[in-house]
């Protein structure tokens, strides 16, 4: 992380008054303190290293109305394709670098059992730039799910592409769509 004048074309600018972090006109994440920036520069860093990840072999996924702005209390739906009997992780990585497990949790199958799964998911806090990731693999990802399950609710957006890194298998199809959140 490095201060630079707002010139220098910086990737993220923090406002001191409003708190919010920016990046190209759009608010990545809201109300961060200078001691937590740190979480949100990271999270840049690992969403640039996902979607070079996920380029390799990727996973067909739409978010339903659209990926544009959502309010809080809105629902969206994720929808995955050719998906069948393939295991199924989901999760959100916010702006603030809070991940957030989606799928599977409580009594959610780990194995899709059609060819498609939808989920709709509330928009709630924190708010600002969310970056929905799948994988899809033909058996369950235990040591992944358990490391997601860890990471669940924390900033830990950096350690969440250390374990894809580490425990991805070889057949695994990844999918990342942002779209953004706001109270």
């Amino acid at each position: 992380m490095q201060a630079v004048q707002p010139t220098d074309n910086p990737d993220l600018i923090w406002d001191p008054v409003s708190h919010d972090v920016i990046a190209w006109g759009d608010v990545v994440a809201y109300g961060i303190d200078v001691a937590n920036l740190p979480t949100v520069v990271d999270r840049t860093a690992a969403i640039r290293e996902l979607k070079r990840i996920a380029t390799r072999s990727p996973q067909i996924m739409r978010i339903w109305p659209d990926d544009r702005q959502q309010r809080a209390g809105q629902t969206v739906e994720v929808d995955l394709s050719d998906v069948g009997s393939r295991a199924v992780l989901l999760f959100n990585v916010s702006g603030d670098g809070t991940i957030q497990l989606l799928y599977p949790v409580g009594s959610d199958a780990a194995l899709a059992r059609s060819a498609s799964l939808r989920l709709p998911l509330r928009v709630g806090e924190p708010f600002g730039a969310e970056q929905i990731v799948a994988v899809t693999s033909q058996q369950r990802m235990v040591d992944l799910e358990t490391a997601l399950m860890q990471f669940n609710r924390r900033r830990a957006s950096g350690q969440v592409i250390k374990s894809l890194e580490r425990y991805l298998p070889a057949d695994a199809r990844i999918a990342s769509i942002s779209f953004f959140s706001a109270p």
